[in-house]
């Protein structure tokens, strides 16, 4: 980070800038501050891009396909202005540095961490995809390590400019060693280039190093094409069976991101990502200055900033050139560390934290591969609650079944009183959910539990398990509706996907279930903005336009669907724990429902 210099802009629109981030290929950033207060990060596109009559419409597709894109691991388009005289782009604003700073100052991770960090990218590209983008340059610099787990930036605007080399005549798009075969090629760049890439930035993290050298250009895509990757040095057997995979040269034999969370899932549940601890400060990138916070001491809260309301009719986007201004006070408080002790051989991410400044790639700050109890003292810090990681409260569901009963005919709504009738259902030991066999197994209510009409908002979730793939469609839970039902939470057999669905309408996840996983599955239904949107294990990956939702005024059913007003999709396997809400949930509402927001 750096001051403002005399031909910068102060503003972009209505973010007041407060310092230099960095510039890349595309345009310069800048970190500004919202009108209402709120840190962003700000990219104004180099004036030369413009001379290229067709980028400009090419960025405005892709700024809007970049905001469908919704996750916990990625930094999302707040606000942009592809139609302004110099175009911009605002994203949030992450507090961390790059992978590629912090493997620079700090060394290789250690494997559970490069597992831990596997994971988050993982969900990110589950993200990313699910709106239909490619990221095509994930490498280091674009994944930001934030004291909540990692970023990915920067997805899917490369897309407006791939086809057209922004970085000069005889230069290719994309970064040299963490591009995949298809990309040298020039060939067809599906999600699984960048599972490649995501196999390149492991290997990087892991070893330091990247997996296909160095040197010129040329030779190292030659590398890239025609050589097996160094990873000798990889020596964690599960992190070079995941690196190795990821790194095929075929893109049809490379693992989904979706398979890459089924396969580590295991191995990263006992990894934390703590927050500052005394004296953990890296010294040649301690903050100075406003920027500075006394590690051990709480800081000082921010002074409140003035901010100057919009016209009553704002004038025309522009970005004002004149001269800099000071950066306002910050407040990143660093979270309380994990009371959890060091005695199990758990590692934490430690990210110098108070004032560390990071955005599209630039940085300061580090995660640290550190046992979650001070090794300089042997002490475990008592528990403390941390207001940034706490997941969020959510509202009463109008209607639970656990599904946890051992005998009877009653499956009991624990929080709305409508308690539903069981019919060839085999409960589970343990209370580990209701079995049942994919022809007349069901859970009925005796009337709805949820309003579906125009302009209703819902959201049903459910724990469920195939006992085997089915070649027909097999709902978990859906709600009746004349000859059909209103909504289904389901497997579609026609998309080989999970879906959820309104007749005629269905948001299809992208990776194909497998039977014997339990998997979590959220509908949301948002009513005001008119859209079906599909979670899988707390990760978006699908969303569909929903014009006309159907009321559905009958039976709330657990099992099985309608349709030509008979029973149909009889669900072959288990579920548990299906809950509904009368309103929208949040990504982060919906990933605690998960148990892992």
């Amino acid at each position: 980070m750096s001051a403002l210099e005399p031909d910068d802009p102060c503003s972009v629109g209505e973010y007041r800038l407060l310092s230099r981030l960095g510039v890349g290929g595309m345009g310069r950033v800048y970190l500004g501050r919202s009108p209402g207060g709120r840190l962003v990060a700000v990219k104004v596109v180099h004036a030369e891009l413009l001379r290229r009559p067709e980028f400009r419409q090419r960025f405005r597709r892709e700024v809007q396909a970049a905001r469908t894109v919704s996750g916990a691991f990625t930094a999302p388009v707040v606000d942009a202005d592809p139609d302004a005289p110099r175009p911009w782009l605002v994203t949030s604003y992450i507090a961390g540095p790059s992978l590629e700073r912090a493997v620079a100052e700090r060394g290789p991770f250690e494997p559970g961490a490069v597992l831990a960090l596997a994971a988050g990218l993982a969900e990110a590209l589950v993200s990313i995809h699910a709106a239909h983008l490619v990221h095509r340059d994930l490498k280091p610099s674009n994944v930001l390590l934030a004291e909540d787990g990692p970023r990915v930036i920067d997805f899917g605007i490369a897309r407006s400019v791939d086809a057209e080399s922004i970085t000069g005549t005889g230069h290719m798009a994309g970064s040299p060693g963490f591009m995949s075969p298809e990309q040298v090629n020039g060939d067809e760049v599906t999600w699984a280039s960048d599972v490649f890439c995501l196999g390149a930035v492991l290997a990087h993290a892991a070893t330091g190093a990247n997996p296909f050298g160095g040197g010129p250009t040329p030779a190292l895509l030659y590398r890239v094409v025609h050589s097996a990757p160094d990873v000798d040095a990889v020596t964690d057997p599960v992190l070079r069976a995941l690196v190795d995979d990821c790194l095929v040269k075929d893109p049809a034999r490379r693992p989904t991101p979706r398979e890459i969370l089924a396969r580590i899932g295991p191995y990263v549940g006992e990894t934390t990502v703590a927050l500052p601890l005394a004296g953990h400060w890296t010294p040649g990138l301690r903050p100075t200055g406003t920027d500075a916070t006394p590690t051990g001491a709480a800081p000082a809260p921010a002074r409140p900033t003035e901010v100057t309301p919009p016209a009553a009719v704002p004038p025309a986007t522009r970005v004002e050139a004149v001269g800099p201004s000071a950066p306002g006070a910050q407040d990143v408080r660093p979270a309380a560390p994990d009371p959890r002790g060091g005695d199990r051989g758990r590692r934490a991410f430690l990210l110098s934290g108070a004032g560390a400044i990071a955005a599209l790639g630039v940085g300061t700050g580090f995660w640290l591969n550190r046992s979650a109890t001070s090794q300089e003292t042997g002490v475990t810090p008592a528990p403390s609650p941390s207001p940034s990681t706490a997941a969020p409260r959510l509202p009463r569901p109008v209607g639970r079944w656990p599904l946890d009963e051992t005998s009877g005919a009653i499956a009991r709504d624990t929080a709305g009183g409508h308690d539903g009738t069981a019919t060839a259902v085999a409960w589970q030991p343990g209370g580990a959910g209701a079995a049942f066999d994919g022809a007349g197994s069901q859970i009925v209510t005796d009337g709805p539990v949820l309003k579906t009409g125009a302009g209703r908002s819902f959201t049903v979730a459910a724990w469920v398990r195939l006992a085997a793939v089915p070649g027909i469609f097999a709902t978990a839970v859906s709600q009746e509706s004349g000859d059909a039902s209103g909504f289904y939470l389901q497997y579609s057999s026609e998309d080989k996907g999970w879906a959820f669905a309104r007749p005629g309408r269905r948001a299809v996840a992208r990776t194909a279930p497998a039977a014997h996983v339990w998997t979590h599955l959220a509908g949301v239904c948002d009513g005001e903005a008119r859209k079906l949107l599909l979670y899988v294990d707390g990760v978006q990956e699908a969303v569909v336009e929903d014009p006309d939702p159907m009321p559905a005024t009958g039976a709330f059913m657990i099992g099985r669907a309608s349709f030509g007003g008979e029973p149909r999709d009889f669900f072959p396997g288990a579920v548990r724990d299906v809950r509904a809400f009368d309103r929208a949930l949040s990504p982060a509402g919906i990933k605690t429902l998960t148990g892992r927001g």
